[in-house]
């Protein structure tokens, strides 16, 4: 086998396999788990009602207009949960039975920070629907380098800092118990001292 071909059928294999890991992370993430959010694009569709179908950006405080009912709190609902919502409030005064459908057209820049030693620090950005743990933003910034500490990795969120350990991060299977990273987040690997 030529080397070249040795190379690309490697490439394929990988390539295939990193696929596929994300694939399954997508297929564990269920649809309408992300939470809505400030500067969020969502769709409304009021099933018969053309003029009530709407497209909004949510607002900076978390809001949007919506007719007959004025400004609704949206941030922090999951679309399946706008859609309940919406169908209380309009089947109350005003349509028999409303079907609403909630989607999100596009999502705001989600991104967290991974500093200190890794080997590319930087801006690292989430996905829409799927959560990431802090070894997966790790290894987005190229992994810890040489100098690492891997007893002594923090992450800053709104002002607290939660401490880590590699091993723990590493030990830890139950996604109930993992550390979620959320947008803002700064992740910082500290520098081992020889």
């Amino acid at each position: 086998m030529k080397r070249t071909t040795f190379f690309s059928l490697v490439y394929r294999v990988c390539g295939l396999a990193l696929c596929a890991r994300w694939t399954i992370r997508a297929a564990e993430m269920v649809e309408g788990d992300h939470k809505i959010a400030p500067l969020d694009i969502i769709n409304i569709d009021v099933v018969g009602e053309k003029e009530l179908s709407k497209e909004l950006r949510v607002s900076s405080s978390g809001t949007i207009t919506f007719p007959f009912l004025g400004s609704l709190e949206v941030k922090g609902k999951t679309p399946a949960e706008l859609e309940e919502l919406l169908k209380e409030k309009l089947g109350k005064d005003y349509l028999v039975d409303p079907q609403v459908i909630v989607t999100v057209k596009e999502y705001r820049a989600r991104t967290v920070t991974v500093m200190g030693q890794v080997n590319k620090p930087g801006v690292i950005g989430l996905p829409a629907e799927q959560k990431v743990e802090i070894l997966e933003a790790i290894a987005q910034a190229g992994d810890l380098s040489k100098t690492a500490k891997k007893n002594r990795i923090e992450v800053n969120r709104k002002g607290k800092t939660f401490k880590f350990t590699l091993d723990d991060l590493k030990k830890e299977s139950d996604p109930e118990k993992k550390f979620w990273l959320e947008p803002g987040d700064v992740i910082y690997v500290y520098e081992a001292f020889f």
